[in-house]
């Protein structure tokens, strides 16, 4: 969990019964008995923690809307945050190919630019082109959440896509920057590292495909 430590109140998802609907969202203070956090160290070098509960009491009064409705609840507000971290991921990607396009245009090689180089300059292509495709893809999702219409298959599709461009774009990055990417002198390893950790973040791929899939088989 992002900023655990932080945190006034964690929102947990718990069972309450053996149904399929007893699911219910609480209020947790994270300085309760029988909460413990332990800070990560994660691929993207931000602060996540593991949240460990352990005999924790909560009320009814910490319950978040009426029994049973904690799936949907958390489906209804996962499907826009989903349409978020994918426009985070485009925003992500976009940097890092400006970056990587400067550096194709500044870095020499055999006495000219590195996009000089035709496979180079077609990788780059192929990333922009991607990335233009994941931008109208999350302006689709972004409209259709902010003028009611439903977000069951564009919310996943907007994450899946925009989280792999991002990833793929980052990794071909690396390549063209060589091993000189990999050091901290070099803004694109970050970018290469918070790319993954945004890929399995809320939902992975195989989620989301399955997610998108049932949308369409219906």
């Amino acid at each position: 969990m992002a900023f655990a430590s932080s945190a006034d109140r964690l929102v947990v998802l718990a069972r309450t019964g053996d149904a399929a609907e007893d699911v219910d969202l609480f209020l947790v203070d994270p300085g309760a008995r029988g909460v413990t956090l332990r800070q990560q160290f994660t691929i993207s070098s931000d602060t996540q923690y593991e949240v460990m509960l352990s005999d924790v009491r909560v009320g009814g009064d910490d319950r978040i809307g009426p029994a049973g409705s904690g799936w949907t609840t958390w489906q209804d507000v996962l499907e826009p945050g989903l349409v978020l971290l994918a426009a985070q991921a485009v925003g992500g990607a976009r940097y890092a190919l400006e970056i990587t396009t400067q550096y194709a245009k500044d870095r020499q090689q055999f006495d000219k630019p590195l996009g000089a180089f035709q496979a180079l300059a077609h990788y780059l292509a192929d990333a922009v082109t991607n990335l233009d495709g994941a931008e109208q893809l999350v302006h689709e999702a972004a409209w259709a959440g902010a003028n009611g219409r439903p977000l069951t298959s564009l919310a996943p599709m907007a994450k899946l896509f925009a989280c792999t461009t991002f990833r793929d774009i980052t990794a071909m990055a690396q390549q063209l920057f060589g091993g000189i990417g990999f050091t901290l002198d070099f803004d694109i390893q970050l970018y290469f590292r918070r790319a993954k950790q945004q890929q399995l973040m809320w939902a992975n791929d195989r989620v989301l495909e399955v997610a998108v899939a049932d949308a369409l088989l219906d």
